[in-house]
Parts: structure tokens; sequence; C-alpha cells
């Protein structure tokens, strides 16, 4: 068992063994196909293990059954694809605006036989279109300040919907963006750690009220005029 397996075996002991060889084999062509597609800095299989894998399904549970979950940002496949290996029932979209990355992630997808829908456009411009208001969850990882994240993400879900915010510290975060929580219908619930010493967070989000139709604004208004 290489090392990579070892340390998730460790990090999800009741994890199937079709699943663990789906996260191996996933591993496996990130690190062949990274330099190409400059994917991520972390390719170590402990560090990846840890930083990439488990930190994309430890909350997993907070997603519900046969949901369509939309990844915005998606950029090498985290925390999706992660999710769509434990959670085979979840209807999983892939959103990202670079078409190198849309490339990667439908050829690892397609590599571990993994049935994802990979869609490259901005988000601002996507969520004004069909998959507007069209997912039970939307998740991302992306590194960009929570106001940014609720605004691009809460358009993509229906009401009553989740978004569910990977974050390192989050409180102060957190109190600044309440303005554009209230504005964009979103009532914060809850925070999820992650276990064994990760110093991740998930923010939990409910889509309570609706979103109006101007949201979201172009990427540069919403960098100079945060709600």
């Amino acid at each position: 068992m290489s090392i990579f397996s070892e340390t998730m075996r460790g990090l999800c002991p009741d994890m199937e063994e079709a699943q663990l060889a789906a996260m191996s084999g996933y591993y496996g062509y990130l690190v062949k196909n990274n330099r190409e597609f400059n994917l991520t800095s972390i390719t170590e299989e402990r560090e990846a293990a840890f930083k990439h894998f488990y930190d994309s399904i430890f909350c997993e549970d907070l997603i519900p059954a046969g949901a369509s979950v939309l990844d915005m940002g998606a950029g090498a496949g985290f925390p999706g694809i992660p999710l769509k290996i434990v959670r085979p029932d979840i209807r999983l979209t892939l959103l990202d605006s670079a078409a190198k990355k849309a490339n990667f992630m439908e050829k690892a997808a397609r590599y571990i036989g993994l049935n994802v829908r990979v869609v490259c456009a901005r988000a601002e411009e996507a969520a004004k279109k069909e998959m507007r208001e069209s997912f039970d969850v939307c998740v991302s990882r992306a590194v960009a300040p929570l106001y940014m994240l609720f605004e691009l993400c809460l358009p993509f879900v229906h009401m009553g919907g989740l978004f569910l915010a990977y974050k390192g510290e989050y409180t102060e975060e957190l109190m600044r963006s309440q303005n554009a929580l209230a504005q964009l219908g979103g009532t914060f619930e809850k925070a999820v750690r992650g276990g064994g010493g990760l110093n991740h967070n998930v923010l939990l989000v409910k889509k309570t009220g609706e979103t109006p139709e101007k949201y979201p604004r172009r990427y540069a208004r919403i960098l100079k005029n945060p709600l």
C-alpha cells in the first residue's frame, strides 16, 4: 500500500476499498499532470492526503442524500471529486473559468470512472443563466473573501438549499460579511471543524431568502464595491 493510501486509511478507517482505490488513482493522475496544468503546490503523499483529500470530505455528512451539488471554482477538483468518490449518490457539477483546469477535471474524472459534469464558465455569468437556483448544495474551497463567495455562490442555490464554504479562521471575515448575507438571502447556521488536527472549517449557510436578480455582479465590481 502506498504512503498516500496508508494515510487515507488512517484518516478514514471506514472508507471502502473501491473508494480508496479511486482516491489513490485520482492522486496519481493529479501528480502526473500537475506540471502541465499548474494545479497545486501540494503533491507530497501524506500532505496531499491530509490537506486536499481528507479536507475535502470531512464534512460529507452535511450534504443531503441524492443532492445536486455544484463545486464553484473547482480548480483541480477539490472538494468536488473526493466528495463524489465517497458520496456516489450526489449529482456533481464542477465549475471553473480556466479551460485548462476544466479539461484536467474532465480527463481525471474519466480516468477513475467518475460520472460528473464539468462546466467551463465564469461563475458570475453562469449564475445568470439556466444554472441559477438549480442546485441543492454549492461547495467551494476557492481562496476568496466570504463576502465574495456568498455573492458568487448563493445565486446557484435554490430556496432552502445550502452553501458550504471551506475556510480556515473565519470569525472576523464572517462578521464583516453579515450585510452580504442579508442582501443575498443567506443565513449562517454553524461551522464544522475538521478532525485530525486539521485547522479548517466548513461554514454551513442556508438559503432562506431570495437572491435579487442583479447578483452576482461582475467580479471587478464585487472587488471594488463589496456588499
